[in-house]
């Protein structure tokens, strides 16, 4: 009986994302394949001319051209949005610790760029400020939220598991 139960409840469908959840891996998609597009752009064309940015902007900081901070992007800004909406899609018990890191990066990345290229000045920056602090708090949000039910689901499946 017991062995009928748990292949019942593998074979089961999986239940829906919560709507938190579908909200994280939009903004993370959104996010992901935006920050690919503009990171690649950088590597492919160091000079920036692909996106229309001066390496004069550049003076003053650490790099010589927008190759370094392109792959930076890419990896960080671009790969791991997209890598922890996967991992959302997933179920992964730390997909909303997951989401806090991304909009975490997301903010350190904007603030970086903002002093290194001679302060607040693009209304660009402060939106991805804004989507880095949404993707964060919903992180957040989704995370005490998922804690807060734990034991409550803990209690109901030991409870139907008795019966």
């Amino acid at each position: 009986m017991l062995l009928q139960m748990r292949s019942e409840r593998h074979q089961s469908t999986p239940r829906p994302l919560p709507g938190i959840a579908r909200i994280a891996v939009a903004l993370e998609i959104f996010l992901g394949f935006g920050a690919l597009f503009g990171g690649g752009a950088l590597i492919l064309a160091p000079d920036g001319h692909l996106l229309g940015v001066p390496t004069k902007l550049l003076s003053g900081s650490p790099f010589p051209s927008y190759f370094v901070p392109g792959i930076i992007l890419f990896t960080f800004v671009g790969l791991a949005p997209l890598l922890a909406a996967a991992i959302t899609v997933r179920r992964q018990a730390f997909a909303p610790l997951a989401a806090i890191a991304v909009g975490l990066t997301l903010i350190g990345w904007v603030s970086v760029e903002m002093v290194v290229l001679a302060g607040p000045g693009s209304l660009a920056w402060a939106l991805y400020l804004v989507l880095g602090a949404c993707i964060a708090a919903i992180g957040v949000a989704w995370w005490r939220s998922s804690r807060v039910l734990t034991p409550l689901a803990e209690s109901t499946r030991r409870v139907s598991e008795l019966e």
